[in-house]
């Protein structure tokens, strides 16, 4: 994971922060979003309830969610789990930044 996120990393962070948003033409082009950056249904699906195939993800896609709950706890133990994975605190806080970007695009 780069600072500069994959296209792919990308698609499945918008997938896992927002899937919840319940509105069809929202998750119609985040699917398209994900597909067009070669995501595959399995990959889309397992986004879609923050889970990742690739550990790395997995773990960034826990860590933004947990951001995203606001829960300490959860926050903290998804943080010391990627770091344990060989997430650098760099990588944690460009998820961070990337994941505020993604949640404030829908209040817009």
């Amino acid at each position: 994971m780069a600072e500069e996120f994959h296209a792919r990393v990308q698609a499945q962070l918008k997938l896992a922060l927002l899937g919840d948003c319940g509105c069809i033409k929202t998750l119609g082009n985040l699917e398209n979003e994900a597909r067009s950056s070669g995501l595959t249904g399995a990959e889309i699906d397992a986004a879609l309830t923050g889970r990742s195939f690739e550990a790395r993800t997995a773990a960034a896609l826990t860590y933004a969610c947990a951001l995203k709950s606001g829960e300490p706890d959860l926050i903290e133990r998804a943080r010391t789990h990627g770091l344990h994975i060989g997430v650098t605190d760099d990588e944690l806080s460009a998820i961070a930044r990337e994941a505020k970007q993604i949640l404030a695009s829908m209040e817009q």
